[in-house]
């Protein structure tokens, strides 16, 4: 697995206090959870290295004191029975590095609904599989290949060719690299149509797919070198560092200014997109290493959740129908 034994995962300097600057090589070996009260418990999310942007004063205003986190293994609407109120959702893949076909056998055998149908009725290993819901979070079951594909519309064809977490991000920078490129490739698909229809590159009485292929092949270069050189960089300087960190962003937007100033001739627009690939990439960053991930929250149904809940029924006072008020 690269340098080690263990993949490589998204680290950052955990919460210091303000006496020790953000840009100090000076260490902070003390309480990780500085800030709060004398006697407080640790904080399990700092305590493992992640970001928790919300800093709580006293007990009162932690969750982790007065809704506490149930025991590994024994949720049963959590992902894969870990607590969903306090373990992002680990069943989309998001930055989880491993290849895509692994990660969907590994949340479908650990499904609730799996190991309870598996248990009772003895499936084989050669049952082609059933519907699962890991999370209980939806009511709609998901076939074994839709597990982990992160997309409002679920469906296979995107995810084709090299993907950009099938290994850590210290290994296979070319292919990370290419990754880039294939995304960059699938959104000027749209790009191509506003761009004929903005400035009329292709006439309307001329359009058609051949000419909006060849406008297409026209514009490719440019966003595929920029995004090539962008996740190569990434993953090269994250291999030479060994480290997942937000500087790595510093060299990748490096690459990608270096390369939108050679190719457009243009200093100035090369400055400014480095500079504006390095915020998003460290926004990026800081979100892989948050509590919440790239991933995000498991959805939690309330009272009157995401379907309606029990008190729906006030919403539709219709007619002549006197509504029940006796409450049990």
């Amino acid at each position: 697995m690269g340098h080690g034994e263990e993949p490589l995962t998204a680290t950052y300097k955990t919460q210091r206090p303000p006496w020790i600057g953000v840009w100090s090589c000076r260490e902070y070996k003390g309480r990780s959870d500085w800030w709060k009260e004398a006697g407080g418990e640790a904080d399990s999310v700092t305590r493992s290295g992640k970001l928790r942007l919300q800093r709580f004063r006293y007990r009162e205003e932690d969750p982790d004191w007065f809704d506490a986190k149930v025991a590994d293994g024994s949720s049963l609407a959590g992902p894969l029975g870990l607590d969903s109120k306090k373990t992002k959702n680990i069943t989309k893949k998001g930055d989880q590095p491993g290849e895509l076909a692994d990660f969907q056998d590994k949340v479908y055998g650990k499904s609730h609904q799996f190991k309870a149908i598996a248990e009772k009725f003895g499936l084989s290993k050669e049952h082609p599989g059933l519907d699962v819901n890991p999370t209980l979070g939806d009511l709609i079951n998901s076939p074994k290949d839709h597990i982990g594909r992160n997309a409002l519309i679920p469906n296979t064809w995107y995810h084709f060719g090299p993907r950009f977490f099938d290994t850590p991000l210290n290994q296979g920078a070319f292919w990370k690299g290419a990754a880039a490129a294939k995304y960059a490739a699938i959104l000027l698909a749209p790009y191509t149509i506003l761009e004929i229809r903005a400035i009329n590159t292709v006439s309307v009485g001329e359009f058609g797919p051949k000419t909006f292929a060849k406008r297409y092949l026209q514009l490719a270069p440019f966003p595929l070198a920029v995004a090539f050189a962008w996740g190569f960089s990434l993953s090269a300087a994250a291999t030479i560092r060994n480290k997942d960190d937000v500087y790595n962003h510093l060299f990748a937007s490096a690459a990608l200014g270096s390369t939108v100033a050679t190719m457009k001739s243009n200093i100035a627009l090369g400055t400014s997109a480095a500079v504006f690939s390095a915020i998003l990439g460290i926004f990026w960053q800081y979100q892989r290493h948050s509590e919440t991930g790239l991933q995000g929250m498991v959805a939690q149904p309330q009272s009157s959740g995401i379907w309606g809940g029990p008190l729906v029924w006030k919403q539709f006072r219709f007619g002549d129908q006197q509504i029940p008020e006796i409450r049990y």
